[in-house]
């Protein structure tokens, strides 16, 4: 194969990255069930008291939680776990959400579940559940409360949700390009931005055509462990 090389370890060296393999995996299980609890935990507290606000957002943040690391590492059958957590979260932001309306928190997590639970199923499957006004009402509702919440989240998530929708179910880059925009100004030089971040912002670079920025963004995220911008950085390569 063109480009490929046989590189031959040290027994010790190899040996070293079998042991430091082995101790990430071990990690990385116990992050998820330490997750997987706190989730389980929460929604007993949130089923107890349905008009508990801070239990149910709780509830709502805890399987958002989950469901988002369950995503991120990929982890064995991540698509029906995370979908799973995500609804029951979406179920808790919505309560919270009833309960006390001037409340960020419900709002917020019903938003970040609901996208999850789209990532998990696909962005179409969640068109046809009818999940776009309910996520665009939760995510702008976040973003007028308090859009510094959570370091800014509601722009993050917001423009996110622009990015990934459709140009057909009313998907704006522009809007999203301005939220982008928006959160890093509000993180400022001074603070590390989330990984996330660089990888939607290097994704709409690319779709507008700005290849040299997205490039640096996506290298920025690849670089901070972001896989899917490790994917399309290797793509633009």
């Amino acid at each position: 194969m063109e480009g490929y090389q046989v590189i031959r370890i040290p027994v010790i060296a190899a040996l070293v990255c079998l042991f430091l393999c082995f101790g990430t995996v071990e990690a990385t299980a116990e992050s998820l069930a330490k997750l997987m609890a706190t989730a389980k935990e929460c929604s007993g507290k949130a089923m107890a008291s349905p008009s508990d606000y801070a239990a149910n957002w709780r509830a709502a943040k805890a399987c958002h939680d989950y469901a988002f690391e369950l995503e991120s590492q990929e982890a064995e059958g991540w698509k029906d776990l995370g979908k799973d957590a995500a609804k029951e979260g979406m179920k808790y932001g919505e309560t919270a959400a009833r309960v006390r309306p001037s409340g960020i928190e419900g709002w917020y997590f019903l938003g970040l579940n609901i996208g999850t639970y789209s990532d998990c199923v696909s962005i179409l499957v969640a068109l046809r559940e009818g999940l776009k006004d309910k996520a665009q009402q939760a995510l702008e509702k976040a973003y007028y409360l308090d859009k510094t919440y959570d370091n800014f989240g509601p722009c993050l998530a917001l423009g996110r949700y622009w990015q990934s929708l459709p140009a057909i179910a009313g998907g704006n880059l522009k809007n999203a390009e301005k939220l982008f925009d928006e959160y890093f100004a509000g993180r400022g030089s001074s603070q590390n931005a989330d990984k996330l971040a660089y990888y939607f912002r290097g994704a709409l670079y690319k779709d507008i055509g700005r290849a040299s920025d997205a490039k640096a963004d996506l290298k920025k995220a690849a670089d901070m462990g972001q896989k899917d911008a490790a994917r399309l950085l290797a793509e633009m390569q």
